[in-house]
């Protein structure tokens, strides 16, 4: 994960980015509960997707600076320096994009997410929601908007990218009020507030994408306190249901302050 934040190299951002996947897949697939297994493959098949449409992208990328330049590079700060048509910038934009967006993750992307967080392991829901879903985040601020800054500015791109993170915003909320799985809830939660941090970025301007980070990061602390509350409570009575406690304020006060706390 540190190697992800701090490669500048495209290709070794890359396999970095797909290393990170083989411990969270073996997580969730050994360590998770009833549905690991279908959980785990669904969480590595998505990202697996997106990862595909990146390094098509980042290969397109690579060999229109060689072209252009003569010298065959993966650093990003010489391929910024390429000159890429804006319909080819477009195609290379959603290449990135949607990779990143798988990892956020936003909607209609997010769907492996909710079984991921239930079947995982109370460590394996605090990594993903603390560092692995900011990823995604990272990946756009850094590698998909300023090599391709004409498709990223683009109205269409702009508009679709902004729905997107709208619908998800509201939709993420209001199906996070109907689960009855503690979870379930947290994971909803995420889809919607992560919403407020693409829609940040994708206003291009300081403030928006100062923002979206800052969201991201009172993301990464907030979500996976709620997880390791949740995990305290489930290691002792094995159920996720919110109906099956009550009355936790009596029994455990100063769990109840802290919950309220990361609430």
């Amino acid at each position: 994960m540190l190697a992800v934040f701090m490669a500048l190299d495209v290709f070794l951002f890359y396999v970095f980015w797909e290393i990170m996947l083989v411990p969270m897949y073996f997580i969730i697939g050994i360590w998770g509960h009833t549905r690991r297994l279908y959980a785990a493959i669904k969480f590595f098949l998505y990202t697996l997707t997106g990862s595909v449409l990146m390094l098509l992208a980042m290969l397109a990328l690579y060999f229109t600076h060689g072209e252009q330049f003569g010298t065959y590079t993966f650093a990003l700060e010489e391929l910024m320096k390429t000159q890429v048509p804006l319909e080819m910038q477009i195609w290379l934009f959603w290449g990135f994009f949607i990779a990143f967006a798988i990892k956020v993750p936003m909607f209609p992307f997010h769907t492996w997410l909710p079984d991921a967080h239930t079947e995982a392991p109370t460590a394996g829901s605090v990594i993903r929601a603390g560092v692995l879903l900011k990823m995604g985040l990272y990946g756009m601020v850094r590698f998909a908007i300023p090599p391709l800054p004409e498709a990223a500015s683009d109205e269409t791109t702009i508009q679709i990218i902004a729905a997107l993170s709208i619908i998800g915003i509201i939709y993420g909320a209001l199906v996070s009020l109907m689960q009855k799985n503690w979870k379930k809830l947290v994971a909803y939660s995420s889809v919607s507030h992560l919403g407020f941090c693409t829609l940040g970025i994708i206003a291009l301007n300081p403030n928006g994408i100062a923002g979206g980070i800052l969201q991201g990061i009172n993301h990464g602390l907030s979500t996976p306190l709620l997880f390791l509350i949740i995990g305290v409570v489930y290691d002792q009575r094995h159920a996720l249901e919110i109906s099956d406690y009550g009355g936790l304020a009596n029994r455990m006060p100063v769990y109840t302050v802290v919950f309220l706390i990361a609430m």
